[in-house]
């Protein structure tokens, strides 16, 4: 039977952590006909998650694995976490194949970039933007969760939804009602109300859970709200003037 296997740290190094329990999953997924048993051990801060599978295809099941591996070395470093009163943090960082390949594990969607026009790093925008973001604890948020939404694939439907519903308190000052805010935040980045509830209506029903998303509608989630969180930022930019028309047509 093929075994594959995640490798990952927990942070800070500065605390030791060290998990005795050695749990052991299995899980079958149904759609892909995939069969798999998961084994953890948390030793100095290192994280290794082994997982016997009975078929592996790198295109189809790399994700999926990826996603069950991390939720189990997530929970268990969340528990230990709070057993301890003690932060911690859990990152995977490599991918070893039934031959023994290794693959560097990093979180990256390429396309995004051409949608984050309103700052560059090493620009004056950059530095008025991060002070926005630093004098604003919703929109903190609201971007944390966006990165989320790329970290952990299989919850980027909630994190997405949690971002744009979190950025409409963005506009208190313009309107009291959560509707009134909702119509503001439409006018002034040129968002119609069908592409917002896109994003917001099948993402919030799913209330944190793993979302069984077809790749291509997950897609379409993450660059509509990346989309939004980047005109909010130009509109910032440009010290909360409307989004004109004429280069930000209406989103729909």
């Amino acid at each position: 039977m093929p075994t594959v296997r995640f490798i990952g740290r927990v942070l800070p190094a500065a605390i030791d952590v060290s998990i005795p329990n050695e749990p052991e999953f299995t899980w079958t997924s149904h759609d892909l006909g995939l069969d798999m048993t998961f084994r953890l051990q948390i030793q100095k801060n290192s994280v290794i998650v082994d997982c016997d599978v009975n078929k592996f295809v790198p295109a189809d099941h790399l994700v999926p694995l990826f996603m069950r591996a991390y939720d189990i070395a997530r929970a268990s470093v969340d528990l230990a976490a709070f057993a301890s009163g003690k932060g911690l943090l859990l990152i995977f960082d490599t991918f070893i194949d039934p031959a023994g390949a290794t693959l560097p594990l990093a979180a990256h969607k390429p396309s995004l970039t051409a949608l984050a026009s309103a700052v560059k790093p090493g620009t004056r925008d950059f530095d008025k933007l991060l002070q926005v973001v630093l004098a604003e604890p919703a929109l903190f948020v609201a971007l944390h969760d966006l990165v989320e939404a790329i970290t952990a694939p299989h919850h980027a439907a909630f994190h997405c939804a949690r971002a744009i519903a979190g950025m409409r308190s963005l506009f208190v000052a313009l309107g009291g009602s959560p509707d009134s805010r909702w119509a503001t935040l439409r006018d002034k980045l040129q968002v119609s109300k069908s592409y917002l509830q896109a994003i917001t209506n099948p993402a919030a029903a799913t209330e944190g859970q793993p979302m069984h998303m077809d790749p291509g509608m997950q897609s379409h989630v993450i660059h509509g709200a990346w989309t939004i969180m980047n005109r909010y930022l130009e509109f910032r930019r440009r010290d909360g003037q409307p989004l004109p028309l004429s280069e930000f047509p209406l989103l729909v």
